[in-house]
């Protein structure tokens, strides 16, 4: 997947005002390593200068935008609701509000929520050249997701890549409140990482325990069979990198495969699939291997070459995919 084009040029534009090429490199080491140590729970912010913010737009914004989409597009199949309204909070640079005009183009209302007054700056910066009028007239609002936040209700609610910024006494009345705003669909999405999961699942069984409907992508509302093994449910988006990504990471590939966690929860009735894949499918010569999460367990499938339907279905989808 690659970013829209007028964002990247928005970026690349942003790039060459705000910040030295050396410095945009070191910035990005340094953004790349605290990423890399953020393995405990705790409050994680990585953007306190124009140079790290910099680095997000250059290296990590690509790969939260793919995850985002991803996420997004999964929760929309178990969801049928008309998405016309979105709140997105802790929103940074507006990553996931255009990971949302992506999935969701009946989207005519967007709000946004971001502290970093300097990163509502640049997300109106990126988003004025866009043929996306809902991004383009979008409500940028300050405000600390500690605090109060934004009344009223949304169709859409997204936390994304948040919840490690904030201390884990703070993440409950976060989800309660962001619950509250939500008129058909919540998403959050973290980090693919064990702490990003631990995260999500916390979010899942609070919210089940307050009645939600999960959306996606679990199957069903049974304990997690991952949690129980020592496991963490996670994917990955492909994202192509740009040739200053590249450089700027010392990479040799076109491409970065983003690992994230995500849950979703609707308020009305939802679609759950009888099953999702969760491992890359094991391809052979003539059958190939499945890992599935269904009825509350991870268990390996095979589907041969005589199976026509199911064979025809393995050609278009993959890890993290409905079956």
């Amino acid at each position: 997947m690659q970013i829209p084009p007028s964002l990247r040029q928005a970026i690349e534009q942003e790039l060459k005002t705000s910040c030295e090429p050396a410095r945009l490199r070191a910035a990005t080491a340094r953004l790349s390593e605290g990423y890399r140590e953020n393995a405990a729970p705790r409050a994680f912010s990585p953007l306190s200068n124009d140079d790290q913010r910099a680095a997000y737009l250059a290296v990590r914004l690509p790969g939260t935008y793919a995850a985002a989409v991803t996420a997004l597009g999964w929760a929309r199949e178990s969801c049928n609701s008309d998405i016309r309204t979105v709140l997105d909070l802790g929103s940074g640079p507006g990553t996931a509000l255009w990971a949302a005009t992506e999935v969701f183009p009946t989207l005519d209302s967007v709000t946004a929520f971001e502290r970093d007054a300097r990163l509502i700056e640049i997300a109106r910066h990126l988003a004025a050249g866009t043929d996306r009028s809902a991004l383009r007239e979008a409500n940028w609002l300050q405000g600390d997701l500690t605090g109060a936040i934004p009344e009223g209700a949304w169709d859409l609610v997204v936390c994304c890549y948040v919840l490690n910024e904030l201390r884990e006494s703070e993440h409950a009345e976060l989800m309660r409140k962001a619950w509250a705003r939500t008129r058909n669909l919540l998403v959050v999405i973290e980090p693919g990482t064990k702490v990003g999961f631990a995260n999500v699942l916390a979010v899942r069984t609070r919210l089940l325990a307050e009645g939600a409907l999960l959306a996606a992508p679990c199957p069903n509302s049974l304990d997690c069979p991952m949690a129980r093994n020592d496991d963490w449910c996670h994917f990955a988006a492909r994202v192509e990198r740009t040739a200053e990504h590249r450089r700027l990471k010392d990479a040799t590939l076109g491409h970065e495969d983003e690992k994230f966690s995500y849950v979703a929860f609707a308020h009305p009735e939802v679609q759950t699939p009888q099953a999702r894949i969760v491992r890359h499918p094991r391809i052979f010569s003539g059958y190939t291997q499945l890992t599935l999460c269904r009825e509350g367990a991870v268990a390996n499938t095979t589907v041969t070459r005589s199976m026509k339907e199911d064979w025809r279905r393995l050609k278009r989808l993959g890890w993290g995919d409905a079956w």
